[in-house]
């Protein structure tokens, strides 16, 4: 991405040059006329017109409180034009087209100038309460300097929050000096002791944050929380979480025995996992995670209690899932990587994998009911199957589910690990190229399907992404679920049987639609073929907005011989098509 060009913005202060300000007085009556003038309908123009305005405004010979007075009033008209612009790009696909990278480049050239105001109200107010002597009839002009640096200070962090953010759901890269201009707002509010008053009443805002602490803090939970590794409706959901959450994390400055995360505040580095460091590396925060973990973890019980109107409404169970892997994980790579060159063929999808692994058979064949055929055409199956998909997509067509859902592409491998792949990924992304996407990958057009997820996701070079594929297990089969009594064609979901070979042991999981109708400790009848099985979901090892893996067991174990024998003749079947496949 373009995060490179703007590399110099936190690092060098602006140079005071400007004597007045070309569209205005330099006073709040005069700007707060001039903002008047502009119209959000004419994008373009107003956005242009307020980045001249941050340049100047940046620029301008004057008191340091003045210039605070001034971007204040600026502010909310900057957030209105920024939102408008950032709507042109959230969740519009993983790869831009070029009307929208030079949308990009705006909204991130505005948030940068706008933040770097901020940032130099702060550099220069405290040089001057270090360095300036003021007079007993100056007292009032230092207090409103005081001000000033505090309330600058946490704006700067919100808008280094908001950049982190941009940055996130476009899984680009921060911008050089980001972090250390964070570290250093911080570290200096510690410092003159002003990171713990309280600012409410200053922001007049309902979800606001009360101190730069939990400014800061929430930044850090942005960080923390791996957002490469989730979709960008999960990327927003977490940001308006974190409001709450902020208030959790523990920022102290001695280690403890729940330090989780830590921060070298002379690093241009985000947060690390707390672990022996390198001699170039001397922590000096430390973060506590385990108040917000403990809290998560409650939700997941049966009377959860939430502590807001934001959590109700974005704290889904995939979601959960992963803050809580990531609160409670060591956050270590598992598997070395190796450089590897090949080629890898994929497609995406729990409905496709089911097609693929069902020899190109629809789902509604592969069901085998002597009943149901003609009480539901096809189309209408397949319409009412994606409206329960978790991705919200309304619209459904079979020409569509043909063209796309079950295209294969063939993409390159840049490196392996034991249990999966980084990609690279060049051109047109289809829209089901997301995280957490069930995926079915083999590495030659006649090879053996393996069933996988995609982990993370990256921007790389321009119009060009990378990929962790972790690969869940070698052998898959296909099957179908449903809940109710009734037998009936719509009442079946596609399912997958996991069959990992792990030394001595053989471990059997499903893959669900993730529809969040299925749940921990549910019962469901399991069709395999013409028969079915009741059996009982376990504990869900890996939740997504795509699927649920779940463990599960038997309700009848005098059953388990039709489990066995199902497997056994996928298996001789799958068998039977390489063979075949390697005699074409």
């Amino acid at each position: 991405m373009m995060n490179n060009a703007f590399s110099d913005i936190f690092q060098i202060p602006t140079v005071l040059n400007r004597n007045k300000l070309s569209f205005c007085d330099a006073n709040t009556k005069s700007l707060t006329e001039w903002i008047s003038t502009l119209s959000i309908m004419q994008l373009g123009d107003t956005s242009k017109a307020l980045f001249a305005a941050l340049l100047e405004l940046s620029e301008l010979e004057c008191s340091e409180t003045l210039r605070f007075d001034l971007i204040q009033t600026l502010h909310p008209t900057v957030e209105n034009i920024l939102g408008s612009l950032e709507k042109n790009f959230f969740n519009q696909g993983v790869i831009s087209s070029d009307r929208n990278e030079h949308i990009i480049e705006l909204a991130m050239l505005l948030r940068c100038y706008f933040a770097a105001i901020y940032i130099n109200i702060v550099r220069r107010s405290n040089d001057q309460l270090d360095h300036q002597k003021f007079s007993i009839f100056a007292l009032s002009q230092k207090k409103n300097l005081h001000t000033a640096r505090t309330l600058a200070t946490f704006q700067a962090l919100q808008q280094l929050t908001q950049l982190l953010y941009q940055q996130h759901m476009l899984y680009s890269e921060p911008v050089a000096g980001q972090w250390l201009i964070a570290h250093q707002l911080y570290d200096a509010a510690v410092t003159h002791k002003y990171h713990q008053i309280n600012l409410e009443q200053a922001q007049g805002k309902s979800n606001s944050l009360n101190n730069i602490a939990q400014a800061y803090a929430q930044l850090i939970l942005m960080d923390i929380f791996n957002t490469n590794q989730i979709r960008q409706s999960e990327i927003q959901a977490l940001f308006q979480c974190s409001f709450d959450w902020a208030k959790m994390l523990q920022l102290l400055p001695k280690e403890t025995d729940l330090t989780k995360y830590v921060v070298d505040t002379t690093k241009d580095h985000p947060p690390i996992y707390n672990k022996k460091q390198s001699s170039g590396f001397n922590p000096n925060i430390f973060i506590s995670t385990y108040s917000l973990l403990d809290h998560i973890t409650a939700t997941l019980h049966k009377n959860a209690e939430y502590i807001s109107k934001n959590e109700k409404i974005y704290l889904t169970p995939a979601l959960k899932f992963h803050v809580q892997t990531i609160l409670g994980s060591t956050a270590e790579r598992r598997h070395e990587r190796y450089e590897y060159s090949a080629q890898l063929h994929i497609c995406f999808g729990l409905l496709t994998a089911h097609f693929y692994l069902s020899k190109a058979k629809n789902f509604s064949e592969t069901l085998l009911l002597e009943h149901g055929y003609g009480l539901q055409s096809e189309s209408k199956f397949l319409s009412t199957w994606d409206k329960k998909d978790a991705s919200g997509n309304q619209e459904s067509s079979i020409q569509r589910l043909s063209r796309e859902n079950k295209a294969i592409y063939q993409v390159d491998i840049l490196d392996i690990s034991v249990n999966g792949y980084r990609i690279k990924w060049s051109g047109e992304a289809p829209k089901n190229l997301r995280t957490g996407e069930y995926i079915l990958v083999k590495e030659t057009s006649h090879g053996h399907w393996r069933g996988g997820v995609i982990r993370w996701l990256k921007q790389s070079t321009e119009k060009s992404l990378e990929l962790g594929l972790e690969v869940l297990a070698q052998e898959i089969f296909p099957c179908a679920v449903r809940i109710q009594a009734d037998r009936h064609i719509s009442n079946y979901h596609p399912a997958l049987i996991l069959k990992n070979q792990n030394l001595d042991e053989t471990k059997t999981t499903l893959i669900l639609p993730g529809s969040q109708i299925f749940r921990e400790q549910q019962a469901v009848h399991l069709r395999l073929g013409k028969e079915e099985i009741k059996v009982y979901l376990l504990t869900a090892q890996l939740i997504t907005q795509s699927f649920v893996q779940f463990d599960f067991e038997l309700l009848n174990e005098e059953e388990q011989p039709v489990l066995h024998k199902f497997i056994a003749q996928k298996n001789m079947d799958t068998n039977d098509q390489d063979l075949w496949e390697a005699l074409k």
